[in-house]
């Protein structure tokens, strides 16, 4: 059992740091695209705008750029959703809360880039956390092969005539 126990250790803890350096290799792939977020919509707007704010911050620590213009933007975030509190996952007497919303990334030329449903945890210790974390890692892996993809795009010929 101690064998089985130490050797699920050791499985974990690579697979956290594969992760790891995975995100840390996208984050770098993708930090010289800037992203416009659009102010989040949603059935409650303080959260919408918590949230907002929350997944600027996580995308700038991801050495992900946010521009605050549109127009200076490789790409732009869009997203809707509503929060729902839950009985069925209830933790002691606080309902379980559960934020869900629909994010978009679109590029200039308004090719989607990246869209999800996406949710926070079930399980999660901080909701709005658990949807940002989500959130940034779609944008992340996105704006990661937009950038392979502009890389690997022939550099236009310069007619000299």
């Amino acid at each position: 059992m101690r064998k089985f126990v130490h050797a699920l250790l050791l499985l974990t803890c690579g697979i956290f740091a594969a992760a790891l350096l995975l995100a840390q290799t996208t984050a770098q792939q993708s930090n010289d695209l800037r992203v416009f977020v659009r102010p989040l919509e949603g059935s409650d707007a303080e959260l919408a705008k918590s949230v907002g704010k929350k997944l600027i911050h996580e995308l700038e620590k991801h050495s992900i750029s946010v521009t605050e213009s549109k127009d200076d933007a490789d790409a732009i975030l869009t997203g809707s959703g509503l929060m729902q509190t839950s009985r069925k996952h209830s933790y002691g007497s606080h309902p379980a809360v559960c934020i869900r919303g629909s994010v978009r990334l679109v590029n200039k030329n308004g090719v989607t880039l990246w869209t999800e449903d996406v949710s926070s945890s079930r399980y999660a210790v901080n909701e709005t956390s658990s949807f940002v974390d989500r959130v940034t890692d779609g944008v992340a892996k996105a704006l990661s092969e937009e950038s392979k993809r502009r890389s690997s795009e022939p550099v236009a010929q310069i007619d000299r005539r």
